[in-house]
């Protein structure tokens, strides 16, 4: 009904270099957007039509910053497809609720790993974890992104079309090449579909996976989950901020600096001012002492 509306929206994407995924996003949240106006004609759309949708979306319990995702989405159909002008005092973004990443224990991860049950599911936890990667930069992994003789992980056209290394660990070295030589299909990705060798695995299929395995350890997990728990780890350890920053591949040091505040203040040697002891001053005592005698 809307494909030559979504074929120009793919098209603005491509002409800005916005990834594929970026477009899909995008219009399934628009075709959200649709379903809720009562399949209007998009010629008709209107900015109340937005901010009307958005409100019941937050009165409806999203979060803020989901609301802002579907802000982003509509905002994009209406300025580069519709070229229906944008005012954000109409429909402004929402100031964003942020709280602090939940972090799993070492002990958590490792029962993880022997949770699943598939030598490739061990794999892709392991390095997910041990190497702070996201998982659209995991799915588009090749064999020659691995490099064992530095042990590192070249990560090629990550988020915000960067390109970047981060550390490789041993142990996820280990389960890399147990699953490779298990599954020995030719193919172009590292990590490919169970069903269908060939496929390149989706994000979506690592997310369901993770939460099957999660349910089978009585772990929520998810694997922004894993890159959190890396980054705080790596901190704890005393891994410099800027190190840990290129590792994540965050553009600006305030996105890794949340995980100083979600970090083990012990490991890392930071005491509270109460724990300091008071320094007395020397002859205090005794003028007092002496002032006491006079009075007597």
């Amino acid at each position: 009904m809307y494909e030559k509306y979504f074929n120009k929206l793919r098209e603005e994407c491509l002409i800005r270099n916005r990834s594929s995924r970026t477009a899909d996003t995008y219009i399934n949240n628009i075709r959200h957007f649709m379903k809720w106006t009562g399949y209007k004609p998009m010629e008709d759309l209107s900015l109340q039509d937005a901010r009307s949708f958005i409100l019941e979306k937050r009165n409806s319990g999203l979060s803020s910053a989901t609301c802002n995702f579907y802000n982003s989405s509509i905002c994009f159909l209406y300025k580069h497809v519709l070229h229906i002008p944008w005012d954000q005092d109409i429909v402004p973004r929402m100031r964003l609720d942020v709280k602090l990443p939940k972090v799993l224990s070492l002990e958590e991860i490792e029962k993880l790993i022997n949770s699943a049950t598939q030598i490739r599911n061990k794999a892709i936890i392991a390095l997910l974890y041990s190497s702070g990667m996201r998982v659209g930069e995991l799915v588009s992994l090749k064999p020659e992104d691995i490099y064992m003789s530095t042990m590192q992980v070249y990560i090629s056209k990550g988020k915000n079309h960067r390109d970047r290394w981060t550390i490789l660990s041993e142990r996820a070295l280990d389960l890399l090449k147990e699953y490779w030589r298990s599954y020995p299909v030719k193919r172009e990705y590292l990590f490919v579909s169970l069903d269908a060798p060939h496929e390149l695995l989706k994000v979506s299929g690592v997310e369901i996976m993770l939460r099957a395995v999660g349910k089978t350890a009585g772990i929520e997990a998810h694997p922004h989950t894993l890159r959190h728990s890396f980054a705080s780890h790596m901190i704890e350890q005393g891994v410099p901020i800027n190190y840990v920053q290129a590792m994540l591949g965050h553009r600006c040091l305030e996105s890794t600096q949340v995980y100083i505040h979600i970090s083990n203040k012990t490991v890392m040697g930071i005491k509270s001012p109460l724990d300091h002891p008071v320094k007395k001053k020397r002859g205090h005592k005794s003028k007092r002492n002496a002032g006491d005698a006079n009075e007597s």
